[in-house]
């Protein structure tokens, strides 16, 4: 396979989120409307005051993988550090590496940006050992789980 990892852009909006829809029906098992998600994938990828990025991993034409990640700040991580947002590789290409070139592409980003950390919200380790197996070989260790609160 020869894969070819590169920053997505707002042309890549549509794809990203078809790739992004797949994931959360996965994790949820219901679909998103992919409209509402391409306008706010195209925001977050034109706004450059706000570092939101997306990489997207190719074997020719065919996208098999995306991963976003954006930055966030605090005072425990001594200010701005990166989150994953979404990590995403279709089914016929797992295990095949693409997570891992994904992971060191957005390593890479996070050094430029003076980073020290990233994190990411993984889902039940219950249901989703191989995804929580996979950060950890990738260099994350377990922090405690994720809350959230919906506003909306």
């Amino acid at each position: 396979m020869s894969l070819k990892i590169r920053e997505g852009n707002l042309e890549d909006a549509e794809l990203i989120c078809e790739l992004v829809a797949n994931l959360l029906y996965e994790l949820r098992g219901k679909p998103l409307n992919n409209d509402n998600l391409i306008n706010i994938s195209k925001e977050l990828l034109k706004n450059k005051k706000q570092r939101y990025v997306a990489y997207l991993a190719f074997n020719g034409d065919k996208c098999l993988g995306v991963v976003t990640l954006s930055e966030c700040a605090s005072l425990y991580a001594q200010g701005a550090f990166g989150i994953i947002q979404e990590l995403y590789i279709i089914p016929s290409a797992r295990s095949q590496g693409i997570g891992n070139q994904l992971i060191k592409k957005i390593k890479e980003y996070g050094i430029k940006c003076g980073w020290d950390r990233i994190e990411v919200g993984a889902p039940d380790a219950d249901k989703w050992d191989k995804t929580i197996s996979f950060y950890k070989r990738e260099g994350f260790r377990e922090l405690g789980p994720r809350l959230r609160c919906n506003l909306i």
